[in-house]
């Protein structure tokens, strides 16, 4: 099966299945998908793109390279910051693009 997942408008991250449509609940499930693309700001695989102390609108927007190497974020201070991807460690200081 095909699926995708979503940060919803109160920071929640979904994953639904492809074309039912059906919630995945089951975290061991969610932990085996592989992802052929990134763009979520919520999950595990990208707990340390937070600045210590952010507020949950701080970090705006993420896409992860082609090469699945890197992720890149957007946030509420004009920043743009690469990280390693996955990046599961904490408070992890980016690479800021200048």
């Amino acid at each position: 099966p095909s699926y995708f997942q979503v940060s919803t408008g109160a920071y929640k991250r979904q994953v639904h299945e492809v074309p039912l449509g059906k919630q995945i609940t089951d975290p061991a499930l969610v932990e085996k998908i592989t992802w052929a693309t990134w763009t979520s700001i919520l999950g595990d695989e990208v707990i340390g793109i937070w600045p210590r102390n952010a507020d949950k609108a701080d970090v705006n927007c993420a896409c992860v390279t082609h090469a699945g190497l890197n992720i890149v974020t957007g946030d509420d201070f004009g920043l743009v910051k690469l990280f390693d991807f996955p990046c599961t460690e904490k408070f992890v200081s980016g690479y800021l693009i200048l």
